[in-house]
């Protein structure tokens, strides 16, 4: 499995986090800046585990400072590239199952969001990689990937037809990427 994600992330252009040290920010349905104001904050609240047993990430969900949803993740296997030289740290988020897929849908109204489950699920995704790497400081890359396959997508209810814009290799799918450059 390990030679088969890093081969899939590195095929693929993932989102860079510049500011590390702030929030996640998430905004349901805005197409104005008085729409942003609905704009949803994404904090990591608790990360435990590792090593060993995956870790668990927990996020709690703000819209003008109130909390307005909470969800979990499982982590993913982690580990470590080294290609030319270069060093990159890879932790991964698991929703290859579809009730991890259903618990984010069922948060959508709580959210505000009217789109298609599907671009919510990337969305909402994004968003939690962003919090899960805010205040990473480190000398060399890391990276944050949401896996997920066809299967738990079809579990959760997403259309089929909505999965062929994912990058894939074999049974698994690139939900979401983050990279995070590295920080002395």
């Amino acid at each position: 499995m390990l030679s088969l994600v890093a081969a899939m992330v590195a095929s693929t252009t993932p989102t860079t986090m510049k500011d590390q040290n702030m929030p996640s920010t998430f905004y349901p349905d805005a197409k104005s800046e008085a729409e942003m104001r609905n704009a949803v904050r994404v904090s990591l609240s608790r990360l435990q585990g590792g090593g060993p047993s995956p870790a668990e990430y927990w996020f709690v969900f703000f819209r003008n400072d109130e909390r307005v949803a909470v969800a979990g993740a499982q982590g993913g296997l982690d580990w470590p590239i080294r290609e030319e030289g270069c060093r990159e740290t890879i932790y991964s988020l698991d929703f290859t199952h579809p009730q991890s897929l259903k618990c984010l849908l069922s948060e959508k109204s709580a959210l505000g969001s009217t789109e298609d489950d599907f671009s919510f699920l990337r969305r909402i995704v994004h968003a939690l990689l962003a919090a899960a790497g805010s205040g990473v400081s480190s000398p060399i890359t890391v990276r944050y990937v949401a896996l997920t396959t066809h299967d738990a997508l079809a579990g959760a209810g997403v259309p089929a037809n909505a999965h062929h814009v994912l990058d894939s290799l074999d049974s698994y799918l690139l939900l979401a990427s983050l990279e995070i450059p590295p920080r002395d």
